[in-house]
């Protein structure tokens, strides 16, 4: 396969997959964007539709982007993320008079997230990552001729 800008910016599309699932998990929004020299980044955003201006463009365009994932303004509710400790929970159950099996419980949000993903078949997900970054028209990049 011929080493294009296009080529790169698939490549590292495929090694984000995990990352994107990782996103997908925490509050606001995250954008992985795709630019013209075939570098990714990721952005953080309030609403699912904020876009970055592309300055390469020749009109009001945006940068390309592949995923946008996240939970928006609230906590994720998957039922990984739901086993992390929380203190005032085990407090609540006490007054309560219930019990708090903390030792079932994650120590952080990090360590209920990874279980998650790697439990998790990201197959489909690097499908539809890689399916909006073929919807990226021929000449794009800035090695892709406009006209191509």
């Amino acid at each position: 396969m011929e080493n294009t800008l296009r080529t790169t910016a698939r490549e590292l599309i495929v090694a984000s997959v995990t990352e994107c699932a990782e996103y997908d998990h925490m509050r606001n929004y995250r954008k992985l964007h795709v630019y013209r020299d075939g570098s990714i980044n990721w952005s953080e955003c309030i609403n699912k539709s904020d876009d970055i201006i592309d300055s390469q463009a020749e009109g009001f365009q945006a940068v390309q982007s592949v995923a946008c994932v996240g939970t928006g303004s609230i906590d994720c509710n998957c039922d990984y993320c739901n086993e992390v400790y929380n203190a005032e929970s085990e407090a609540f159950a006490h007054e309560r008079g219930r019990e708090y099996d903390k030792s079932t419980k994650y120590d952080s949000q990090a360590e209920a997230i990874a279980d998650a993903v790697s439990n998790s078949d990201l197959s489909g997900l690097e499908a539809d990552m890689l399916a909006e970054f073929d919807s990226i028209p021929v000449g794009y990049f800035n090695d892709e001729p406009e006209d191509a």
